[in-house]
């Protein structure tokens, strides 16, 4: 019956149910006797006669056999007593209520006892421990108080590291590798900071995710790799086993580079589900993490399916004006993607519009934000051979990021870099000069800058040392060659 019919019932209930319909695999003595003098049940009459007749000689030997062998009781004085006279049968009690066919059992469906939960793999032990750390950094509440000290830290370092990270892709592709390592040994570096990675800032994870995977698709599978070994051991150093935070950025160094980029958008998908079942619909931060997952997708794949991602603009309005810039400018992104060169042209019109009248607002609008989305159009619009829109979207991101001294000058060197070629292709003079001479002022400060801070850690060494010899550094970078070809992109 589960099987056919998907019912499900006990033993009990099915022996009920048979009780209900006056189903009987034996007859009564009475019925059997009636049979024997000719004369059917009513609910029976469609069976064979003759097969009934049998039946009824078998219930009533049986009954005279189970008698027989019973020992006759002796009577009790009570039955030597005449016994009172029976009341006359109600006419009621001798009514015969016929039965009738039920109706047809209605198919019940019975749902399984869920199974166990299994991990199965590396990949779903991130995505579990992933949804952990979301749910934790809802119960703190921490999302909630966006000024907060703790929010800014953590959004401070995931900036950083991304920075530098950034800076040293973009200075090794352009031929410099000892400046490239220079970056990506302060990116290293920050992995002693106890404080790095324990704000609940809810870009963290995927921050983290991401820059490790588009470190691992330039062409740098083994700085990935040292990046996630990296932060797993900042969670075993600085981290409660016990805290969610040690599970999830423990298994960091449990991931394979190339399955990174499969795994960001799994990810992704997991963790907007978390926060959409435990935050307000019309967040704040529901948007944001729309915007930062529909442009780290873009990265991966310029013509990615964005449209779970990206909201109506009238929608992100109703929720914040500030955020609808970002989006603007990531749909004119996107059309300068597609050649509609003059449609983006309207859009980033209507951006300069907002931007004005924002500007009058405090804390309305995160000006590194407007750069770097400035500076993304810029890449598009350079790749498309739209160099005067190139070039006028990079003076545009110089304009909004230069004030951030700590995270602007691997920025700026990108900016430098990219006008510098611009200018010597449209034959600016003035501008190839002009932006030659800044981009070597920013290199000068970034090696100095370097020279500074291994200065500073010898000499922490010799105070810890008590006048004995300082321990050989080991460097992370390998010993640059004297050659003046820049390096293959992607090796050490």
């Amino acid at each position: 019956m589960k099987d056919e019919h998907g019912l499900w019932a006990s033993e009990k209930m099915y022996k009920n149910k048979i009780k209900a319909w006056g189903l009987r695999k034996y007859l009564k003595e009475d019925e059997a006797k009636q049979i024997i003098e000719g004369e059917a049940p009513t609910a029976s009459r469609n069976l064979d006669l003759d097969a009934l007749k049998r039946k009824a000689e078998r219930a009533l030997k049986r009954k005279r056999s189970r008698k027989s062998s019973q020992p006759q009781p002796s009577p009790q004085p009570s039955e030597l007593s005449p016994a009172p006279s029976s009341p006359p049968p109600s006419p009621v009690s001798e009514a015969m209520i016929l039965w009738s066919n039920p109706a047809e059992l209605r198919q019940t469906v019975v749902v399984p006892s869920p199974e166990g939960f299994r991990i199965a793999s590396v990949a779903e032990q991130f995505l579990f421990n992933l949804r952990g750390w979301t749910h934790d950094a809802f119960v703190h509440g921490d999302w909630d108080a966006m000024s907060s000290t703790q929010h800014n830290r953590g959004r401070q370092a995931s900036r950083l590291l991304s920075s530098s990270l950034t800076a040293g892709l973009n200075l090794f592709e352009n031929g410099k590798p000892d400046l490239a390592w220079a970056q990506w040994n302060k990116a290293f570096a920050g992995f002693q900071n106890p404080e790095l990675f324990k704000s609940w800032y809810y870009e963290i994870p995927m921050a983290l995710l991401f820059e490790v995977g588009r470190v691992a698709q330039s062409g740098h599978p083994k700085l990935a790799a040292l990046l996630l070994r990296s932060v797993q051991r900042w969670a075993h150093t600085f981290l409660d086993p016990k805290d969610s935070r040690y599970a999830l950025f423990s298994v960091f160094g449990e991931l394979e580079v190339d399955q990174l980029r499969e795994l960001y958008t799994r990810a992704a998908r997991s963790m907007y589900d978390g926060l959409e079942t435990r935050i307000d619909k019309r967040n704040k931060l529901l948007y944001e993490v729309r915007l930062n997952r529909a442009l780290d997708l873009l990265w991966y794949d310029p013509e990615a399916d964005l449209t779970e991602w990206l909201p109506q603009i009238s929608e992100v309005d109703s929720v914040s004006p500030g955020l609808s810039v970002y989006f603007l400018l990531l749909q004119a992104y996107r059309l300068v993607a597609q050649d509609q060169f003059d449609e983006a042209e309207e859009i980033c019109s209507q951006v300069q519009r907002r931007l004005t009248t924002l500007k009058e607002i405090p804390g309305s609008i995160d000006l590194w934000r407007v750069g770097l989305a400035y500076r993304r159009l810029g890449r598009q619009q350079h790749a498309k051979e739209r160099y005067a829109d190139a070039r006028r979207s990079f003076n545009t991101a110089l304009k909004y990021v230069q004030n951030n001294n700590e995270l602007s000058k691997s920025v700026l060197i990108e900016i430098c870099q990219r006008q510098q070629s611009m200018a010597n292709m449209m034959q600016d003079t003035e501008d190839v000069f002009f932006w030659s001479r800044m981009l070597e002022s920013l290199e000068q400060d970034t090696k100095a800058q370097v020279i500074e801070e291994v200065k500073d850690e010898d000499e922490d060494d010799d105070d810890d040392n008590d006048g004995s010899p300082p321990a050989k550094r080991k460097r992370l970078s390998p010993k640059p060659g004297r050659s003046s070809t820049p390096a293959r992109r992607g090796t050490w």
